[in-house]
C-alpha cells in the first residue's frame, strides 16, 4: 500500500455485520494497519465526522464507504445531509450496494458520489486498485 493512505480513513457505513466483516477483511488484506471506522446508520455517519470536524479542520480524512439500505438513515438520506454540510460537503463517497436499480445509481451520482459499485463486484484485487490508483492518482484539499 502506498504511504499516502497513512492519511486516510476508510468509514465504513453498513448495518449488515457479514458485510461489515467482509469489507473489514478487504481492507485488512489491502493493508493490515489500514485504518477504519464503522457506522450502522447514516446518523451515526453524520456524528463522527461531525466530532471529527468539530474543531475546525478534519482530523483525519475520510472516505466513506456507504451501503444505502439501513435503518434510522439510509444512504440517500445521509447523502442529502452530507452534501448540505457545508463543513462536510466535499467528502468522498463510494457507494457499494445490491441494488442495480438506476433511481439508485442516479440519485446518488446526483449527490456526486465518486462511484457506485455493486457489492457482488467486490473482490480483494479489484477493490485494492481501485483505491490504490484513486489514492496515488487524487490530489487532496488541504484539510
Amino acid at each position: 500500500m502506498t504511504d499516502s493512505l497513512s492519511n486516510i480513513n476508510f468509514l465504513i457505513v453498513e448495518d449488515d455485520e457479514v458485510d461489515i466483516l467482509a469489507l473489514k477483511r478487504i481492507l485488512i488484506e489491502m493493508d493490515k494497519d489500514i485504518a477504519f471506522t464503522i457506522a450502522h446508520d447514516g446518523e451515526q455517519a453524520l456524528q463522527i465526522l461531525r466530532e471529527n470536524q468539530s474543531h475546525g479542520a478534519m482530523k483525519d480524512r475520510y472516505i466513506v464507504l456507504l451501503d444505502l439500505n439501513m435503518p434510522r438513515m439510509n444512504g440517500h438520506e445521509f447523502l442529502a445531509e452530507l452534501r448540505k454540510d457545508p463543513d462536510l460537503k466535499d467528502t468522498v463517497v463510494f457507494v457499494l450496494s445490491t441494488s442495480t436499480d438506476p433511481r439508485d445509481i442516479g440519485g446518488s451520482y446526483e449527490q456526486h458520489v465518486a462511484g457506485y459499485i455493486p457489492k457482488d463486484k467486490l473482490e480483494v484485487d479489484n477493490f485494492r486498485r481501485l483505491f490504490e490508483t484513486y489514492i496515488e492518482l487524487n490530489r487532496f484539499p488541504d484539510s
